[in-house]
C-alpha cells in the first residue's frame, strides 16, 4: 500500500483530533491536549512527507543539461507514470442513484509539495504553541481549533473539484474567526474578528458566483477537466475572463490584496501561533493556490495583467507602510501582505513556478519569523520593537533563527527569498518593466524596514515608544474603537529583564530555519532547480542558467542591502536619525485612512438599505400584524356580548332574530 491509496487521513486525522480535543480535551491534566495535537500533526508530516516522496517517483524526470541548454526535444529522461497525477475518488451526495458530486482526492506535484509545506509548518507551530500557549484560558480549546485549521486547509489542498475546495476555503474562514478572536474578553479581539470575517465573506462571494457559473458552463467541478481545452472551448473567453476574476476577488479577501487587505494586519489581535498558523502556512495561501488552479481560465480569459497588477501594487504598498509601525506582529503582518503580492506578481506575469517557489519558501520563513516574533514577546513582555531591550544579549537561540528568516525575507543570498523572489522580478522584467520597477521598490522597504526590526528589537536598549506616545495612535480607530474602548497595548513591567524561551519553543525555530533554508536551496541552482523541475507549468520545465539571471541576482541584491544600510544608518545610531515629518508618519500609522474610510463611508452606505428595511419592518410588517390584533380586539369586545350568560339578553337576541326573519320575508 503507498502513500497515495492512505493520503485521505491527511487532513481527516487532523479533523479527528479536533473532536477528540473539543469533547475530551479539558479532561486531559496540564499541557497533555497540546502534546496530543502536535503528536497527530507528527505522522501527518510523515503521511506528506511519504506522499511527496511517491509523487517524485510517479512524476516525470528532467535532465537538467538539456533544459538549461535549450535542447527540450532531449530533455526527458524519465517517463512519468501512467497513472500520475494521482486521483482517488468516491460517490457523494448521490440521489435516487444520480452521480452527484464526487468525492475526489487529486495529487499532482503541486497539491504533494503543498501538503507537505502546511503539515510541517503546522507541525511546528503546534510545538511551539505547547509552551507558548502555557497556562492560557481554554488551552485545550485552543488546539483543538489549530487541527481543524490544519484539516481545513490540508482539505482544500488535496480536494480534486472546487465544490470540496469551497467546502474547505469556508471552514478555515470559521476557524480564523475563532481564533483571531480566541482572547475574546478584549474589545480589539472581538472587533478584528468580525472585520476579518466581513471583509473575506463578501470577498467569498466571488468564488461561489465563479464557481456555480463555471457549473452551469461544464456541467461539473472537476480541478484536472479545467485544463483541458474542449472545456476551454465550451466557457469560451469572456466567461473565461468573468469567472477567472470573480474567483481571483475571493483570493484577494483570503491573501490580504488591495484594497481587500485590511483585515489582516487586526488579525494579529489573535495569540501569535495563530498570526503564524493564518499568516504563513495556511489561510493566506489559499488564495495564491486557488489562482495558480485556476490558472487556465484566467489565461483563456486574457486577465493575467489584473493579477499582476493587483500583485505588483499591494507588495509596494505593504512594504512602504511597514516602517511606520512598532508592533513587531503587525510589521510582520505588513510584510506578509508585501510578499504574497510578490506571489501574485509572479503568477500575472507568466512565472507560475516561480510564484509557487515562493509560496513554499514564505511559509516556511514567515513561520519562522512570526514564532520568533513570538519568543521576543514571551521574554521581553511587550509587542513593541521600541520597548525590547537588547534582545541579542539575552535571547541569543531566538536572535539566530530570527535572522536566518529575516535574511531571507530581504531576500540576501544564499537564504530562500533570494532565490524566489528574483524569479518572480526576472519574470516581471521579461514582461512589465513598471511591475519590475513597483517589485525592486518594495524589495528595497523590505530590507529597509526587516532590519530595522532588528535593529531596534535586538541591538537597541529599551526607550520610550514613539508609537504610544502619538496622540493619533490612541484608541484603535482602524477598528472603530475610540480610546475609551480600545485596550492598550502592555509595556514591560518595572524592572522585567528578557528571557529565553523554552524548549518546546526554541526546537520549533531551530526546526523551521532549517527547513527555510533547505527549501531554498532545493530550488535554487545550488540544489540543481529540484523544486523547479517538479512543479511547473506547461509540459516541461522552464529552467534558465544562472549566467541569464545573474544581472537580476545582482541587482536584487545591490537593492536588498542598501535597504539594509539605510536602515542600519538611521536606527544603529544613539539617539534615532529619524526623518520622517510628522504629517506622514501620522498617515503611514493610520494606514492612509483605508480602514476609517469603510468604517464611516462605506460602512454607513451599507447601511443604507437597512434603514429602508426597518422603516418596512416597524410600519408595514408590525403594522399588518397590529391590525390583526386590533381587529381581534374589536370584534372580541362584540361577540363577548353574545355569550354574558344572562337569560334576559338570549332572550333579547332570540326575540330580534325572530323579528329579522319576519321582516325578512321568512314565514
Amino acid at each position: 500500500m503507498s502513500y497515495v491509496d492512505i493520503s485521505y487521513w491527511i487532513p481527516l486525522l487532523p479533523a479527528l483530533g479536533f473532536v477528540v480535543l473539543i469533547l475530551f480535551g479539558h479532561s486531559l491534566p496540564g499541557r497533555s491536549s497540546g502534546w496530543v495535537a502536535t503528536a497527530v500533526m507528527a505522522v501527518v508530516a510523515v503521511l506528506s512527507l511519504g506522499l511527496l516522496y511517491d509523487v517524485m517517483l510517479a512524476a516525470p524526470g528532467w535532465d537538467l543539461a538539456a533544459l538549461l541548454s535549450g535542447h527540450h526535444e532531449e530533455a526527458l529522461a524519465k517517463a512519468g507514470s501512467p497513472d500520475f497525477p494521482f486521483r482517488l475518488e468516491w460517490n457523494w451526495l448521490a440521489i435516487r442513484g444520480e452521480a452527484g458530486i464526487p468525492l475526489v482526492i487529486y495529487i499532482d506535484a503541486l497539491a504533494a509539495v503543498v501538503t507537505a509545506m502546511v503539515a510541517l509548518a503546522s507541525l511546528f507551530i503546534h510545538l511551539f504553541s505547547i509552551g507558548y500557549m502555557d497556562g492560557e484560558e481554554r488551552y485545550p480549546t485552543f488546539f483543538a481549533y489549530l487541527q481543524l485549521f490544519s484539516a481545513a486547509m490540508l482539505a482544500f489542498v488535496l480536494a480534486g473539484n472546487f465544490f470540496h475546495s469551497l467546502l474547505s476555503w469556508e471552514v478555515m474562514g470559521l476557524m480564523s474567526y475563532l481564533l483571531i478572536g480566541f482572547l475574546y474578553k478584549k474589545k480589539t479581539a472581538q472587533q478584528a474578528q468580525k472585520k476579518a470575517f466581513i471583509t473575506t465573506k463578501l470577498a467569498d462571494l466571488g468564488f461561489m458566483l465563479g464557481l456555480f457559473w463555471l457549473y452551469l458552463l461544464v456541467g461539473n467541478f472537476d480541478l484536472a477537466d479545467l485544463a483541458s481545452e474542449q472545456t476551454l472551448a465550451m466557457i469560451g473567453t469572456g466567461a473565461a475572463a468573468a469567472v477567472g476574476l470573480l474567483v481571483f476577488v475571493a483570493a484577494m479577501g483570503k491573501s490580504a490584496q488591495f484594497p481587500l487587505h485590511v483585515w489582516l494586519l487586526d488579525a494579529m489581535e489573535g495569540p501569535t501561533p495563530v498570526s503564524a498558523m493564518i499568516h504563513a502556512a495556511t489561510m493566506v495561501a489559499a488564495g495564491v493556490y486557488l489562482t495558480a488552479r485556476f490558472y487556465p481560465l484566467l489565461i483563456h480569459g486574457d486577465v493575467l495583467w489584473v493579477v499582476a497588477l493587483v500583485g505588483a501594487f499591494t507588495a509596494l504598498f505593504a512594504a512602504i507602510l511597514a516602517p511606520a509601525f512598532a508592533d513587531v506582529k503587525k510589521i510582520l503582518a505588513w510584510s506578509t501582505v508585501s510578499q504574497l503580492g510578490y506571489m501574485f506578481l509572479g503568477l500575472g506575469v507568466f512565472g507560475w513556478a516561480a510564484a509557487m517557489f515562493h509560496l513554499v519558501a514564505h511559509a516556511f520563513f514567515k513561520a519562522l519569523l512570526f514564532l520568533g516574533s513570538g519568543s521576543m514577546i514571551h521574554g521581553a513582555k511587550t509587542q513593541d520593537i521600541f520597548e525590547m531591550d537588547q534582545l541579542k544579549k539575552y535571547m541569543p537561540w531566538t536572535y539566530w533563527t530570527f535572522l536566518i528568516g529575516a535574511l531571507a525575507l530581504m531576500g540576501i543570498p544564499p537564504f530562500a527569498g533570494f532565490w524566489s523572489k528574483d524569479l518572480i522580478l526576472h519574470a516581471a522584467e521579461e514582461h512589465a518593466k513598471v511591475l519590475w520597477l513597483m517589485g525592486l521598490v518594495a524589495a528595497f522597504f523590505t530590507a529597509f524596514y526587516t532590519t530595522r526590526m532588528i535593529v531596534i528589537a535586538f541591538h537597541k536598549p529599551a526607550m520610550p515608544s514613539p508609537w504610544k506616545a502619538a496622540e493619533w495612535t490612541r484608541g484603535a480607530p482602524w477598528l472603530n474603537l475610540g480610546p475609551d474602548e480600545a485596550e492598550p497595548d502592555p509595556s514591560p513591567p518595572e524592572g522585567h529583564h528578557p528571557h529565553e524561551s523554552g524548549v518546546e519553543m526554541i526546537t520549533a525555530l531551530v526546526a523551521l530555519a532549517a527547513l527555510s533554508f533547505f527549501v531554498g536551496i532545493w530550488g535554487s541552482p545550488l540544489g540543481g532547480y529540484g523544486l523547479l523541475t517538479l512543479v511547473y507549468w506547461g509540459e516541461m520545465p522552464e529552467i534558465l542558467p544562472a549566467s541569464k539571471l545573474m544581472t537580476g541576482y545582482l541587482t536584487g541584491t545591490l537593492v536588498a542591502l542598501s535597504g539594509v544600510a539605510l536602515a542600519w544608518f538611521w536606527y544603529s545610531a544613539d539617539p534615532l536619525r529619524q526623518r520622517a515629518p510628522i504629517w506622514l508618519t501620522r498617515m503611514l500609522q493610520r494606514r492612509f485612512y483605508i480602514d476609517e474610510f469603510y468604517y464611516r463611508v462605506v460602512g454607513r452606505i451599507a447601511q443604507a438599505p437597512t434603514y429602508v428595511l426597518a422603516f418596512l419592518d416597524r410600519y408595514l410588517v408590525d403594522g399588518l400584524v397590529d391590525l390583526a390584533g386590533y381587529t381581534a380586539l374589536v370584534a372580541s369586545a362584540f361577540l363577548r356580548h353574545l355569550a354574558s350568560g344572562r337569560f334576559a339578553t338570549y332572550a333579547l337576541y332570540m326575540l330580534l332574530g325572530a323579528l329579522a326573519l319576519y321582516v325578512g320575508g321568512v314565514r
